[in-house]
């Protein structure tokens, strides 16, 4: 879903900062039965300036069942990436920003997908969503 922010002071899936000032921001979530993936992504215009760019992250709210190890992820038309391992308990949140990355190169179709893989299973995916 397409989200329309008149200040979007801090769009911080990831506890960083996408995005300032008047903006678009595209993001989308997946309920699993014990928590909540997250991902959202900004035209790199909307970030840096640069609009030869596209900054995504993604989240994970657990609220229940044991703790695991997952790595979260994106994935575009010709590229796809992880983070690091994080272990996560129920009432926890983890999160990942994967910094800019090149539109023409990876994401020329301006869409992109969050995704979590987990010690228990996965891969699991957000929808997609369309950020410029």
């Amino acid at each position: 879903m397409r989200l329309r922010s008149a200040a979007v002071a801090a769009i911080t899936l990831s506890g960083l900062l996408l995005g300032a000032g008047t903006s678009w921001a595209a993001s989308t979530e997946t309920e699993m039965s014990n928590g909540t993936l997250y991902y959202e992504a900004l035209d790199g215009s909307e970030v840096t300036g640069n609009s030869t760019l596209f900054y995504g992250a993604t989240k994970y709210k657990k609220t229940g069942g044991s703790q695991v190890t997952v790595q979260l992820g994106q994935e575009t038309v010709e590229g796809s990436w992880y983070s690091g391992n994080k272990s996560v308990s129920a009432g926890q949140t983890v999160s990942h920003s994967f910094g800019g990355q090149s539109k023409a190169k990876y994401a020329y179709n301006c869409k992109a997908t969050g995704k979590m893989k987990a010690s228990n299973g996965g891969p699991w995916y957000t929808p997609t969503v369309h950020f410029c």
